[in-house]
C-alpha cells in the first residue's frame, strides 16, 4: 500500500487525516468538491454522486479513507441528503471494488444512535441500539450494512468510524472546542466526548496498516470528558442519573467508549483538551 486516496480532504477532518498519513510517508491523492488551489498536483476536484469519476480516481490508489460528505443534512433537503451521503458511499465502495481495492476506511457517525437520553444503559459501545433521529443517521447506518455486504461479497475489509464531535487544529476548531468547555450543558449531547481530527487520523493509519479482515465499525473519542467536572456529576446534572451503568469508569471518563479500537488496533487518542487549548 503506498498510495492512499482520502475523500473531503479539504474539510476539517480530512485535512487532519491528508497531514498525518503524508507525515507517516504515504503518497496521498486528496479528492474534494472545491476547486484545487494553485500548484496542488496531488489534488482532484470530483463530486462523489459521480461514479465514472469515482472509478477513475480509484484506479490511481491501493486504498481509501472515505470522509467525503457533510457532518449532517440540516441545511438541505431529505433527497440531497440522502445522496449526499448514501449515494456517494455507495459509489466510493463500488468504485474500490471495481479497482481492486480491498482497504477502505470511512466516517460513519454517531448520530447512529440517535439521543444518548434514550439508550437502556451505559457506556455507549458499538453494541448499543441504533436509533437514528433522520436521513443522515439513517444513511450511515445503511452504509455499515453496506460495508458488511461488500466485504462478504468480494473480501473487502472496510472500517466504519463512529465519529463524535472533532476538534480541528486550527482557530476555529479550537474556539469551538472552548464554547464546549465554557458551556457545560452543550456536551451533553456526546457525553462530553471529543476527538481531535489527528487523533482521527491516527485511527485510520492504524486501520490500514492492520491485518484485520472484514468489516468492523468503531466508536472513536478521547477517553477523557472535555470539562474539569467529574463524570459522575455530569451525568447526574444532565439527566443521566437513572441510566443503568455497565462497569466502572474513571472520574473524567467518558462514557462514549472507544475501548473496541484501543483493544483491536491498539490505537490511543494523543491530542487532550487541555493541550488543544494551551491550558
Amino acid at each position: 500500500m503506498k498510495r492512499i486516496a482520502v475523500t473531503g480532504s479539504r474539510g476539517g477532518t480530512g485535512g487532519g487525516i491528508v497531514s498525518v498519513l503524508r507525515d507517516s510517508g504515504y503518497d496521498v491523492l486528496a479528492i474534494d468538491r472545491v476547486p484545487p488551489a494553485p500548484g496542488d498536483s496531488e489534488y482532484v476536484q470530483l463530486d462523489l454522486n459521480d461514479a465514472e469519476g469515482v472509478n477513475d480516481v480509484f484506479s490511481q490508489v491501493d486504498a481509501v479513507v472515505h470522509f467525503g460528505s457533510v457532518p449532517g443534512t440540516g441545511n438541505m433537503s431529505t433527497t440531497a441528503g440522502f445522496h449526499n451521503v448514501a449515494v456517494a458511499g455507495f459509489n466510493v465502495f463500488q468504485a474500490a471494488k471495481n479497482t481492486g481495492i480491498r482497504r477502505v476506511v470511512w466516517a460513519s457517525s454517531v448520530e447512529t444512535y440517535g439521543d444518548f437520553h434514550e439508550l437502556p444503559s451505559l457506556p455507549v459501545t458499538e453494541e448499543s441500539p441504533l436509533a437514528p433521529p433522520g436521513i443522515y443517521g439513517a444513511s450511515k447506518v445503511m452504509l455499515e450494512s453496506l460495508a458488511r455486504d461488500y466485504c462478504r461479497w468480494y473480501g473487502m475489509s472496510i472500517a466504519g468510524f463512529r465519529l463524535t464531535r472533532i476538534i480541528y487544529d486550527n482557530d476555529f476548531g479550537r474556539a469551538k472546542l472552548k464554547r464546549f468547555v465554557d458551556d457545560k450543558s452543550l456536551g451533553q449531547d456526546c457525553l462530553w466526548s471529543y476527538i481531535d481530527a489527528r487523533d482521527v487520523g491516527s485511527a485510520c493509519l492504524a486501520w490500514l496498516q492492520s491485518d484485520h479482515q472484514g468489516c468492523e465499525v468503531f466508536n472513536i473519542g478521547a477517553d477523557n470528558v472535555h470539562v474539569d467536572i467529574p463524570t459522575a456529576e455530569l451525568l447526574h446534572t444532565y439527566g443521566y442519573a437513572k441510566h443503568q451503568i455497565c462497569g466502572q469508569y474513571g472520574e473524567f471518563e467518558t462514557l462514549f467508549s472507544s475501548h473496541k479500537l484501543r483493544s483491536l488496533l491498539n490505537w490511543k487518542h494523543r491530542y487532550d483538551w487541555r493541550e488543544i487549548l494551551g491550558r
